[in-house]
């Protein structure tokens, strides 16, 4: 059984690791009421008041936390100490950072990245004026290249729960695939994944717990939007794009499927060549998926395939990294562009875990296909983590 706290040790771990890599001696992350999007990553506890995580590079990690909020982080047995405070943190933050006396405190402070950023503006104002403007400013680092490998590299356990996840995304696809009716509207579509979730226990993974995923029939726009109340028909495709939470980590995979017109037993040239193009690009971007290779290298293979078929090229980038979030940061597979971009230019480690998704957009209703799949990096090669779509699905006039 994976628990939070079982994935909390594993990622301190890691960063104990990297804080000697990057010859950090500590790592500071302050919080108050859940502030900080590192924390369900690395500590699995939520503070109610102001509190401040202290990670060191030897192991020894420690907790300054109100009186009342104190129980939660000892319950974890993550920490070396937890040491509580009454009134206000001040005197007892400065006495643990003396004690510690760290040459560099990594702060989490990104200009690009928001889920590295999670020192508010605020608290870094507290931290300033507490421990004096000119001395912090002699120890501060970014914590940046840290949290981005920490949230992207994966653990046994995390690969565990991602893993589950797709698999019951892609049983859910199958369930809904085989109840979807010409007629029905993208709400109702969008339902039969709700109660798919529900009777399973889990959640959407992106957006609130109930939402239904992005189902779009093409003739009425691809967008990242909700459902809506446009009704199928024969002759349409439609496309659906479905994140699930399960334990804290999401799967991200897309699915395209046809209408088939009373007349027909397979989808039209048109769109069978643009499905066709969808898959060969999804295929050679994960061939190109390999350790060491930099995110824009990998976009510009799958963004070669889409243009070389003939249609116009992705609006949006070939592949993203998930794990606690659906769009989880760290290394984009995207084109490179003037200005650079950090993400962009990224180097793609094993552990990592891609949504491959080159993309045929076309307007006016033309046919448009999105199908993504989930792959692992390893140094044996890319391993694809979900079922993979190889053929358009075929919904047949009537059932």
């Amino acid at each position: 059984m994976i628990g939070i706290s079982s994935i909390s040790s594993e990622k301190l771990k890691q960063a104990e690791q990297l804080l000697r890599e990057q010859q950090i001696d500590c790592w500071l992350i302050l919080t108050r009421e859940g502030s900080d999007p590192s924390l369900p990553l690395v500590v699995g506890a939520r503070s109610v008041h102001q509190a401040a995580i202290f990670i060191c590079s030897n192991g020894k990690h420690s907790v300054i936390s109100s009186v009342s909020d104190k129980g939660n982080y000892e319950s974890l047995g993550l920490f070396h100490e937890v040491i509580a405070y009454e009134a206000s943190i001040e005197e007892t933050f400065l006495n643990q950072l003396q004690y510690l006396n760290p040459t560099k405190l990594a702060l989490n402070i990104s200009e690009s990245d928001h889920l590295c950023d999670g020192l508010t503006q605020g608290l870094y104002e507290w931290l300033e004026s507490t421990v004096g403007r000119e001395k912090l400013l002699e120890i501060e680092v970014s914590s940046e290249a840290i949290l981005k490998r920490l949230r992207s590299v994966k653990t046994q356990s995390e690969l565990e729960c991602i893993q589950q996840a797709i698999e019951y995304t892609t049983t859910i696809f199958d369930e809904v695939f085989n109840q979807i009716q010409c007629g029905m509207t993208e709400i109702e579509i969008g339902q039969l994944f709700v109660t798919a979730m529900k009777k399973r226990g889990v959640t959407n993974g992106l957006g609130n717990s109930d939402d239904p995923p992005l189902v779009c029939t093409v003739r009425n726009g691809l967008a990242h939007r909700k459902p809506g109340n446009y009704q199928t028909q024969p002759g349409d495709i439609i496309i659906i794009d479905f994140s699930l939470r399960y334990k804290d980590y999401v799967s991200d995979i897309a699915r395209t499927c046809y209408l088939l017109k009373p007349d027909e037993e397979c989808a039209p040239e048109d769109i069978q060549k643009a499905f066709d193009t969808a898959i060969l690009a999804i295929s050679k971007s994960i061939e190109a998926l390999q350790p060491g290779k930099m995110g824009y290298e990998v976009d510009a293979v799958g963004r070669k395939a889409i243009e070389e078929g003939g249609y116009p090229t992705i609006r949006h980038s070939v592949g993203h990294q998930i794990g606690r979030a659906t769009h989880d940061g760290g290394t984009i597979l995207g084109p490179r562009r003037i200005p650079l971009r950090p993400e962009v230019e990224g180097t793609i480690e094993v552990n990592e875990v891609y949504a491959i998704e080159p993309t045929v957009i076309q307007d006016d209703g033309l046919p448009c296909i999105l199908v993504e799949e989930n792959v692992l990096v390893t140094n044996e090669g890319p391993r694809i983590l979900s079922r993979r779509q190889t053929e358009l699905v075929l919904i047949p006039f009537t059932r």
